[in-house]
């Protein structure tokens, strides 16, 4: 078999029974909060409510952008728009689009802080498929004089080694190991824990019932017996959302009281909001990029698009950036590079300012921003303007 068979079918999604961890607990029933983040596996599990919709839209953002490929050359720098490169990015293997590789490589940077590519050579060795391996089975073998020996992939039992040259691995900054990122989701670790708590408990409260709790009450002392079959004939009538509100029967001598929220129990429901923006929080999403309108208008809009793309998305695609200029493109020719392109939204207003500033103090002329606009310039419009007039000849003005 090749040995670019054996990768894809390793790699490949199985159709065979569950893998191991199907049957690892719940993140709630954990000793102590957040001790799934150091466990890749239980962080993969995690991708769900406000994580699923914070990473999706930084993985789709990213999948999104444009990356162009330069050429260092005597006289300076030139784009390069035909390469074996940039095929290699257009059809990453032959099951996968490029859109997928990278909304998929940044789904695990976001989960497990670590991403790895297996790129496959074709017979003259030069990289012909990428192959995306699930971060969650993949680990380092470290080694003191090389720093990395390889990595090994182990899945269901089976390994498959690799050199250190056949895997970028893609990792964020980590500073308790040097060999493993550290992503958002593990800083996010107790929020999304107090938020699964949270969620657990409103599942819990429409599963026994949608109605307010209540407290049985008795002037007379019932007998074990007796509660009990009370507790029991209460949760069959009234227990599930679908029971919720029939008519309450109840024996002689019972009395049913409400029992309202304390204090503790209604901060407890308010805490739901705040969880869920520090997880927005440390995953650097604004609330309207996961399509929260709360108090956004337009303008509002824009600016936390700029906000997203300036601070989020254009530090983490210069990390990519340079992890394939250091470790992929060398293996096409040294003097290539890339770069993604059109990640920053202009700040409109912000630049509408500058214009209008640059008009008043004389820096450029009407024409010059009317080509900046794409707009066709008028007869008026090559001179500066200064307190409203030109610097020279006649002072004819028209509208910009």
């Amino acid at each position: 078999m090749k040995w670019i068979d054996r990768i894809r079918r390793k790699l490949a999604p199985r159709k065979t029974a569950p893998p191991r961890f199907a049957a690892v607990v719940p993140a709630w029933t954990h000793a102590r909060p957040a001790a799934w983040s150091d466990d890749p596996v239980e962080q993969v599990r995690h991708y769900r409510h406000w994580v699923y919709a914070a990473v999706q839209a930084i993985a789709f953002h990213i999948a999104g952008a444009r990356m162009a490929l330069y050429a260092r050359q005597r006289h300076g720098v030139e784009e390069v728009t035909d390469h074996p490169f940039l095929d290699l990015m257009n059809r990453v293997n032959a099951f996968h689009t490029r859109f997928w590789l990278w909304a998929q490589t940044l789904t695990f940077l976001e989960l497990t802080g670590n991403a790895y590519w297996y790129v496959a050579p074709n017979r003259l060795g030069a990289p012909a498929e990428i192959w995306l391996a699930h971060s969650q089975y993949m680990r380092v073998i470290p080694d003191r004089r090389e720093f990395i020996r390889g990595y090994v992939y182990a899945r269901g039992g089976e390994e498959v080694s690799f050199r250190r040259e056949e895997i970028i691995h893609l990792k964020y900054p980590n500073p308790v190991s040097p060999y493993y990122g550290r992503g958002p989701l593990q800083a996010a670790a107790q929020a999304v824990d107090a938020h699964e708590f949270m969620k657990q408990a409103e599942w819990n409260g429409f599963r026994n019932g949608v109605y307010p709790s209540l407290a049985l009450e008795s002037d007379q002392e019932l007998s074990d017996e007796t509660v009990e079959r009370l507790r029991t004939m209460f949760e069959q009538k009234y227990s599930s959302p679908e029971r919720a509100g029939r008519p309450m029967i109840l024996e002689r001598g019972l009395r049913a009281k409400p029992i309202s929220l304390s204090p503790r129990e209604m901060d407890f429901l308010r805490s739901e909001r705040l969880t869920r923006d520090e997880i927005l929080g440390i995953f650097r999403v604004p609330a309207a990029v996961v399509g929260l309108s709360e108090d956004v208008n337009r303008s509002v809009a824009e600016a936390m698009d700029l906000v997203f793309a300036k601070y989020c998305i254009a530090p983490k695609l210069r990390l990519i950036e340079d992890q394939l200029n250091q470790d992929l493109l060398p293996q096409f020719d040294e003097r290539l590079f890339c770069r993604f392109e059109g990640i920053v939204p202009h700040d409109r207003e912000q630049d509408r300012a500058d214009m209008e500033a640059n008009l008043r103090n004389g820096v450029t002329t009407i024409n010059e921003e009317r080509r900046r606009l794409g707009r066709e310039p008028v007869a008026w419009g090559d001179r500066p303007i200064l307190n409203g007039h030109p610097v020279a000849g006649d002072n004819e003005a028209g509208e910009l």
